[in-house]
């Protein structure tokens, strides 16, 4: 059984980046966009489109405007791609992921499979749909379907997904709201309310890597909404994503976390619930201090 504190660490598994890792950098913005591996930086073949430094080891994308990066971008990547140099982009979705600089600036967009190879920050959107009933508190918890690449049949919040290029969080929230769980737009403007983010930075592994390169930087922002709901108010499966949808109390919950059945981000997620209802405080957790230090790290990237 692992501390709260270890959940944690099995979700942002990068406190540091890596010794030897280069900058993703872009011509006239001063800082870092994200963060590529050196084997990553040798495997490409960089064009005049990029200035690459290995003294100061740096990789900066040139251009001026979103479509002259954004096409940029692609045309790295589907050279990487015709050349087969990396298993990751044999995944390629055709769906856009942001690149956003300061003051939430669209800077480029760039393939959702190729994210990791640049290390940017990606987005997503996490919904916890609850109900109390005698004070006793209970959450819709989804299994993941068995054919998902990443963590098959594993545990997690109500409703969740990657933002693509031109949605917002809230707008994605009731799009995907409705898609997993057959949840009405009405309820979601009427009743979800925007309780934060979790910051995290994990690098693929052996366990997650499957079909892709292991040490590829994902720096992840998810934005995070409750919702309190009566008892009469159930999700429906509607697509494939998810296997299963059932109501866990919070002592199921804490078993399932002891059992490791949630994935590392949905376990942070429902940890960082905990924290909001007052279940988990600074008097029965010791760790309570770096728990929260942990859920919310700085990316040292730009983020929106």
């Amino acid at each position: 059984m692992k501390t709260y504190l270890e959940l944690c660490e099995d979700c942002d598994r990068l406190p540091e980046y890596p010794a030897g890792c280069y900058e993703f950098l872009v011509e006239g913005y001063p800082g870092a966009f994200g963060h590529l591996i050196e084997p990553t930086v040798e495997s490409f073949t960089w064009n005049e489109h990029w200035t690459v430094d290995h003294e100061k080891k740096t990789v900066k994308l040139l251009g001026d405007s979103f479509k002259s990066r954004t096409d940029d971008l692609q045309d790295t990547l589907t050279s990487a791609r015709s050349n087969c140099t990396f298993k990751v982009l044999k995944r390629w979705t055709n769906e856009r992921f942001p690149i956003y600089g300061p003051g939430r600036e669209l800077i480029a967009d760039i393939e959702r499979s190729a994210a990791g190879l640049f290390g940017i920050a990606t987005y997503g959107v996490q919904l916890i749909m609850y109900r109390e009933d005698e004070g006793n508190i209970s959450i819709w918890v989804a299994r993941r379907a068995a054919n998902k690449a990443l963590y098959p049949n594993k545990l997690g919040v109500t409703v969740g997904g990657s933002i693509s290029t031109g949605e917002s969080p809230f707008g994605f929230l009731v799009r995907e709201s409705q898609e997993e769980a057959s949840l009405p737009s009405k309820l979601i403007h009427e009743s979800a309310k925007s309780v934060g983010i979790l910051t995290y930075v994990i690098a693929s592994d052996s366990k997650s890597a499957r079909g892709s390169e292991p040490g590829l930087i994902r720096a992840e922002v998810q934005y995070i909404y409750d919702m309190k709901v009566v008892p009469d108010v159930t999700p429906t499966l509607f697509d494939q994503e998810v296997s299963e949808m059932r109501l866990y109390s919070i002592d199921e919950i804490k078993t399932a976390l002891d059992d490791g059945e949630f994935t590392p981000a949905n376990a942070c997620l429902i940890l960082d619930f905990f924290i909001r209802d007052g279940l988990v405080t600074y008097e029965n957790e010791v760790n309570y201090v770096q728990i929260l230090t942990r859920l919310r790290r700085p990316l040292g990237i730009y983020a929106a």
